[in-house]
């Protein structure tokens, strides 16, 4: 059995060994012997290595090795000598034989001439090495799949594309775009499975970062047997054309988005989110311009812009603020292409941007039509650089895209808001506006019409026939006045309508006739209710008769006057009181000939306050044509109308009886103070006596000793003049005293000038101090220095301090216990009014009752005993018309205070005719 199965063994076309279980040789059959050409002797130990050749022999070695250590089969290729010195390939595979146990009882080695095999690899390497030059040198990526889907080969345009090893390469999968990796290997899947031919499109990441869209084919490659050994695929890349498309495709959405009248911030965000679309490494903002404030305003944005734009609304354009300022004052691009790097602009514009990861910044002014400044388009890069051609085209656009959405966006709120601005005055005019088709059938109306008609709302009224509101009696004139309006003629017509609640109104209304887009003309009306300005004229007409008959019954009349036209208006009655014809135009020369050539001043100082707008009062005569003269009191109130234009309305009042009235009063009032003043004389009859006495007293001991001097031996000349000129002073003092009595009891005319109340009083207690010493009065005086003079007549005003002093004196008479005091004070006060002069007289004698101070001036009151209670009544008489005040006060102690004020004469005011008022 032994020797059959060595023949048989040595009868295969193979070369066969065997070798023990540590590997030593045991026996070569015949097929390896006459191969080799060696004995069994030669080949024992490791002689039979030296049919391997040496380059091959350590691995062989290394492989048979492992083998026994593993005690596994063992496979190795090597190159074996043949006898004629030719070595050829051999597969030598190693197998180990075992008992039951498992345990290795041999192992048989078998090798299998694989040369041909061999050179069939190496012209199929040589083959595939020139395939692949061949591809490697195609201007376009080709990549070869295995069947399964493994990459084999990838030529050298896209392993630098992608920036990676062929082994890198082979995770390629990882390299296409998020968005598309789904859908793609999806794709791919199928068409291996299928076998069918692929074509797609995706986005690939490049080895910078940036995905770029590339067009794929992929075709199967078969061997004789129909069987797949390989797909190839070449990728296009269509970057700029899908640019191209998209930017298209992105361009007619955004203009139908303008053309549906998008919101502007809508159309700016997906302006940028286009922008970033077409290329994937930009990231885009808009800031837009406020024409009037000259501010920025946030327009589009992107995530990673929105920060910037954000900063910038609300900061003004100038050249301080940013490049995006810059760009918008010069109206030029401006390309940065560092920002990190670029000094020109402030440290935090930098820092900005360099926080949201952007290097470089470029900028795109947006102009209008005219070349009016409407925003800026921002573009950032992560990565620092110039745009290319393809990148400040697509900014181009964009700008040009924005420009056509903020114009749209700017044209639209211009109308609307005119539109918002045309309802909102439609819907607040008062006027009833009415759009009336030409069979009478109301199309529009607003809410004042509604109103009007007594209806809730409009939609009440819409599609009603108008003429039904009509009145009967008018029906047919306003049906005439409709037609002629939709024939084309602007009319107004004056007609009643009858409310929804049967009121009866009376309406006025302009109407022109309107043509609608098929042609048809309605009537747009402008009705306005006026009821109330009928009733208001037949009430004006009412009125104005009435007052007529009451300025006639009354002497006084009215008149209007604008001074910078002249135009002026007078009524009736002040067209007879002026003694002018009814009707006679009325100018400023016709108003200058009747003033009394006296009262000229007057009417010049009117018509200077009347060109600062000053309210007028006057009183002034007028000389009429028969010599007469009448006095009149105008007073004018300034208005403006709604040109701003100055108007003056006034009343004018014929005062003559009651001027005359005046003159009489004023006659009886000097009489009564010279009553009062002659009733004063015997309570001074003492002190006259006293204060003539002394000067004449003095008169005859100087005269006395003048004859003395000079009847001396020899006379003293010297002497005697000096005694003479004292004469001649006592004369004077006396005759001053018969003055100021004469002036102060004699009647006169009223005289007003200016007043000196320190002299005037200080004469009046002069002439009281020997009455006031014969009672014991102690005299406290007060004088104000520097006090200013007022208007009046010196001698009504002396009458009243006599009055004063005089009734002070008196209510000290029966004052025993305690001291007889008499202060007077003069002072100056400070008013709302002006400046004015104080007088006050205190006494401590028996005062007066509290309850009675409201009665202390009224005439022919008095507390004395033998008074004629007509001297206070005098006094304040005369101070009133003076223009000032009189008054009593009860002291804290004894006594009272009696006092006046005047105002001075810088505040002081008096008629022009000289007399007080």
């Amino acid at each position: 059995m032994g020797i059959e199965l060595d023949r048989t063994v040595d009868a295969l076309p193979v070369l066969m060994w065997t070798a023990c279980p540590d590997g030593r040789p045991k026996s070569f059959d015949q097929c390896w012997r006459d191969y080799a050409g060696l004995s069994a002797e030669q080949t024992s130990g490791d002689g039979w290595l030296q049919v391997v050749h040496p380059d091959d022999r350590a691995a062989l070695l290394a492989a048979w090795q492992g083998g026994l250590d593993s005690g596994k089969a063992a496979e190795a290729q090597a190159r074996m000598w043949r006898k004629d010195g030719v070595y050829r390939w051999f597969l030598l595979r190693a197998n180990p034989v075992r008992d039951a146990a498992g345990k290795i009882l041999e192992w048989h080695i078998l090798g299998t001439d694989i040369e041909e095999r061999k050179r069939g690899q190496a012209a199929e390497r040589v083959h595939e090495q020139s395939f692949r030059l061949m591809i490697d040198n195609l201007p376009a990526i080709m990549v070869l799949f295995k069947p399964n889907g493994e990459v084999l080969h990838a030529n050298r345009q896209a392993l630098e594309y992608a920036g990676a090893s062929l082994a890198e390469a082979a995770e390629w999968t990882s390299r296409i775009h998020p968005d598309d990796r789904q859908a793609t290997l999806a794709d791919f899947q199928a068409t291996l499975a299928g076998g069918e031919p692929y074509e797609g499109d995706w986005r690939h990441r490049r080895a910078d970062g940036v995905y770029r869209w590339f067009h794929a084919r992929g075709a199967p490659l078969r061997d004789e047997e129909g069987r797949i050994v390989l797909w190839y695929f070449h990728c296009t890349d269509i970057d700029e054309r899908k640019r191209a498309k998209a930017l298209l495709a992105g361009e007619n959405r955004l203009l139908e988005m303008v053309a549906r009248a998008a919101p502007l911030h809508a159309v700016l965000d997906a302006l940028c989110q286009l922008s970033e679309e077409i290329d994937n490494g930009c990231h885009s903002g808009i800031l837009l311009i406020d024409p009037l404030r000259k501010i920025f305003q946030r327009g589009g944005t992107s995530s990673r812009t929105s920060a910037y734009i954000d900063a910038m609304h609300g900061a003004p354009v100038n050249t301080q603020t940013a490049p995006s300022a810059v760009a918008a004052f010069s109206g030029a691009p401006l390309i940065i292409e560092d920002v990190a790097a670029d000094s020109r602009w402030s440290q935090h514009f930098r820092d900005m941007s360099l926080a949201q990861g952007l290097r470089a910044c470029w900028l795109m002014p947006i102009h209008s039509r005219n070349r009016e400044a409407l925003g800026v388009l921002a573009v950032y890069r992560t990565e620092p650089g110039t745009p290319t051609a393809f990148q400040r085209d697509l900014i181009g656009q964009l700008s040009h895209i924005a420009s056509i959405a903020i114009e749209r966006a700017q044209s639209d709120m211009a109308v609307r808001r005119s539109m918002e601005g045309l309802r909102a005055i439609v819907e607040t005019t008062p006027e009833c506006v009415t759009l009336v088709a030409g069979d009478g059938t109301l199309l529009q109306v607003n809410s004042a019409g509604a109103s009007i008609a007594g209806v809730p709302s409009v939609d009440v009224l819409i599609g009603k026939c108008f003429f039904d509101f009509v009145v009967p009696e008018h029906r047919q004139r306003y049906i005439d006045f409709h037609q002629r309006v939709c024939a084309g003629e602007k009319r107004t017509l004056e007609f009643d309508i009858i409310t929804a609640h049967g009121e009866r109104r009376h309406m006025e209304s302009y109407s022109a006739p309107m043509e609608s887009m098929d042609g048809i003309t309605a009537q747009l009306g402008v009705t306005r209710d006026i009821t109330a300005r009928r009733l208001a004229e037949e009430e004006l007409r009412r009125r104005e008769a009435l007052m007529a008959k009451s300025q006639q019954l009354s002497s006084s009349g009215s008149f209007s006057w604008r001074p910078q036209s002249k135009e002026m208006l007078w009524s009736a009655q002040t067209y007879r009181i002026f003694g002018v014809e009814p009707g006679t135009p009325v100018t400023q020369e016709v108003v200058a000939a009747r003033y009394h050539p006296g009262d000229a001043h007057v009417l010049q100082d009117l018509l200077e306050r009347a060109q600062l707008g000053l309210d007028l009062e006057y009183d002034h005569r007028l000389l009429m044509p028969d010599g007469s003269v009448k006095y009149l009191s105008v007073q004018a109130h300034s208005t403006r109308d709604a040109l701003g234009r100055l108007e003056y309305i006034g009343a004018v009042r014929d005062v003559t009886e009651h001027h005359r009235s005046e003159e009489t009063l004023s006659q009886l009032r000097t009489e009564l103070a010279h009553v009062t003043r002659v009733h004063s004389l015997g309570a001074l009859t003492a002190s006259i006596a006293h204060e003539i006495n002394q000067p004449l007293a003095g008169i005859m001991t100087n005269a006395s000793t003048g004859v003395r001097m000079l009847g001396a031996e020899p006379p003293n000349v010297e002497g005697a003049l000096q005694t003479l000129q004292r004469t001649l002073r006592d004369g004077r003092r006396a005759s001053e005293v018969v003055t100021r009595l004469r002036a102060l009891f004699s009647k006169k005319e009223v005289r007003n000038e200016p007043v000196d109340l320190n002299e005037a009083t200080w004469e009046v207690v002069d002439l009281l101090r020997s009455a006031m010493r014969r009672k014991r009065i102690v005299l406290q005086q007060e004088r104000a220095e520097d006090l200013p003079p007022v208007n009046g007549d010196k001698v009504q005003l002396q009458q009243v301090v006599l009055n004063l002093l005089t009734n002070a004196i008196d209510a000290m008479n029966d004052v025993e216990g305690r001291p007889r005091q008499l202060l007077v004070k003069t002072a100056r006060e400070a008013g709302d009014a002006g400046d004015s002069v104080r007088v006050a007289v205190t006494d401590t004698g028996s005062g007066f009752d509290p309850q009675q101070a409201t009665k202390l001036f009224e005439a022919f009151f008095t507390t004395k005993r033998e008074g004629m209670g007509i001297g206070l009544s005098v006094s304040r008489s005369i101070i009133e018309s003076h223009g000032g005040r009189m008054w009593a006060t009860a002291n804290d102690g004894p006594g009272a205070t009696f006092s006046f004020s005047i105002p001075c004469r810088a505040s002081g005011t008096a008629a022009s005719t000289g007399e007080p008022r």
